[in-house]
């Protein structure tokens, strides 16, 4: 990555985060983060940091996106519980109609979805009552604009490389 793809990185993740949570502010327990995306033996180093550590990760995956820039490419989620870890790939963000807070959807066939609190993710049963493809591009939209905007503030995200961790 270059220093133009982490300042993208950077300023997305504290996007994602504002998305997620609002005006509230991470606390121990939950981590938003970013980097290139994880094969299957990265994946399993981070679930087992996440398991270690008892802490909720959600890493956006960035790296050349189908138009040929450097964008996201995916979101991963860690959920250590019961003395191990649970890990939901493909998930996408969604926003409803008020424009609140974002929730994480896992792919189509897995249950429920994720709201973050700003000490855990939570698992809520069932998928949003909207249309799911308008709620994932009113969130894909709401990025787009922090982005373009050049969205930047002190950073309520967190930002580790899960080999110093481990």
């Amino acid at each position: 990555m270059t220093h133009h793809d982490d300042a993208i990185l950077r300023a997305y993740t504290v996007a994602a985060t504002r998305l997620l949570l609002g005006n509230r502010k991470l606390k121990d327990g939950v981590v938003v983060t970013g980097g290139e995306a994880l094969d299957q033996e990265g994946r399993a180093q981070m679930a087992r940091t996440a398991a270690l550590s008892g802490t909720d990760v959600v890493a956006l995956e960035f790296g050349i996106t189908a138009d040929g820039r450097f964008g996201r490419t995916g979101i991963t989620v860690y959920l250590p519980r019961d003395e191990g870890c649970y890990v939901q790939t493909d998930c996408r963000f969604w926003l409803s109609k008020a424009g609140n807070r974002a929730v994480i959807l896992p792919r189509q066939e897995s249950r429920g979805h994720f709201r973050m609190s700003p000490r855990e993710l939570v698992h809520i049963d069932g998928k949003p009552a909207e249309d799911m493809v308008d709620g994932i591009a009113r969130a894909d939209a709401w990025l787009a604009r922090r982005m373009g905007a050049k969205f930047a503030e002190a950073a309520n995200a967190d930002f580790f490389s899960v080999h110093k961790l481990a």
